[in-house]
């Protein structure tokens, strides 16, 4: 499925609303055999090649509205590098991506560590995710705060194609310390 609107990151959930005829056949298909299926910010019109990529996700919810439309939430699988489809562009091969977590820098992970537990202290009973594992799970957790303090979807794309580890710390950080700017 192409959103130019969304970008879904992996153990991430984002909320769609399927409403054309082709997404909801897909999604039936999806329903009745492994509950997933990608989604990509890609423009659907435009060639798959090298730079188009998209996550598998797993419908973790499916929801008939009245209107015809279906509410679907969908949690982020893993990344993917988009290859080539069927001919009605319903299925389609992928490469599975994967980041490394081995190259870390750790004064980058401790420098996240003291801005992501001063924007906790910061902002109370926030509804933000403070309980994020900065030492197991380094990507996750850069991709969950990035996920969640930014808007601009152009920025969120050129970050999610991003597969160095220490470059995800670096920006997760500079994402947070720029709150602090604004004040």
């Amino acid at each position: 499925m192409f959103v130019n609107g969304a970008v879904l990151f992996p153990k991430c959930t984002f909320p769609l609303r399927i409403f054309e005829p082709r997404y909801l056949k897909m999604l039936e298909s999806a329903l009745k055999t492994t509950r997933s299926f990608i989604l990509s910010f890609e423009d659907e019109d435009s060639e798959v090649n090298s730079y188009s990529y998209g996550t598998m996700g797993l419908i973790t919810s499916a929801v008939k509205q009245n209107d015809g439309t279906t509410l679907v939430m969908l949690e982020g699988l893993f990344k993917v590098k988009l290859i080539k489809s069927d001919s009605n562009h319903q299925n389609w091969a992928y490469e599975k991506l994967s980041i490394s977590d081995s190259n870390l820098d750790f004064d980058l992970v401790d420098k996240l560590k003291l801005s992501y537990n001063r924007l906790c202290d910061a902002i109370g009973d926030c509804d933000f995710p403070k309980n994020l594992s900065l030492s197991k799970n380094v990507s996750h957790s850069c991709d969950v705060i990035v996920d969640f303090l930014v808007s601009n979807i152009a920025f969120k794309k050129e970050y999610y194609l991003i597969n160095n580890i220490n470059k995800k710390l670096t920006i997760a950080t500079k994402v947070i310390e720029s709150i602090f700017l604004k004040n």
